[in-house]
Parts: C-alpha cells; structure tokens; sequence
C-alpha cells in the first residue's frame, strides 16, 4: 500500500509540475519596450475634404511606437503624439478626439502585440485609415 501511494504521489507531483510548466510557457513575455516601424499600408487613397474637395492620403511613416506599463504612445505621420493604453492580454486602444471648426478631428488606433514581438494596428482616421506593423527593438 505504502509504495502504491508513494508511486501514486509521484505522479501527481510530476502531473502539477507539468502543468506548471505549460502553465508558464502560455504567458506572454512583456511588451514592454520600443519598437521600429516595419511597415505601412494605406486603406484609401483619397478622401473628400470639409468643403468637397477631393484629397489623396499620402504615405505614412509614424515614429517609435513605445511600451511602458500599460500605456502605449507614439507620432502619427502628421506629427501628432497618439497615446492609448495596452491591456495584459496584449490588446492597444488609443482614441483621439480634438474640437475643430465645425467637426471634431477623430482618430483610432486598435491593435495587438504578439507574442513575437510584433505589434499590428489600424490607424482610422476622418480621411485617411492606415495598416501598421512595429517590430520590437528593445
């Protein structure tokens, strides 16, 4: 009976640590960092301005998109610093909204950082919406 439930425990301690061990390979490292553009996709190439002109999104190239305990930042093309929060399970909201003449400057940012290293957005502006991929440096 003895070496039954000594041979039974042993498997149930070798049971918890292979849980455990699964357990910590699931969790996510850190996104805590800076990381360098890799890449930017415009969705529209024009737009119709206030007054009914008709506009074209240039390329864009937004600066360092940086990580720091849950909040997330960085420069969109037009020079304006974007910042927003990070949720534990990787997912990055930044919502922008600026009085204006007659209609409010409205942008979104929604996005994820992966488990590579990769952060992944849609940049939604009121003309021009983007694709953006950062890789992380540090």
């Amino acid at each position: 009976m003895t070496k039954r439930l000594n041979a039974f425990c042993l498997l149930a301690l070798a049971g918890c640590f292979a849980i455990s061990v699964e357990l910590k390979a699931q969790v996510p490292p850190s996104p805590d960092g800076t990381y360098a553009l890799v890449g930017a996709t415009k969705l529209n190439s024009t737009y119709v301005s206030r007054n009914g002109d008709m506009g074209f999104c240039p390329e864009s190239t937004p600066g360092t998109l940086s990580i720091s305990r849950g909040q997330v930042w960085y420069v969109s093309s037009s020079g304006r610093q974007l910042i927003g929060s990070v949720s534990p399970n990787g997912e990055i909201v930044i919502r922008v909204v600026e009085a204006r003449d007659s209609r409010p400057f409205e942008m979104d940012v929604y996005g994820v950082v992966d488990a590579t290293g990769m952060v992944r957005a849609r940049q939604r502006g009121n003309s021009c919406s983007y694709d953006l991929v950062w890789r992380k440096q540090s």
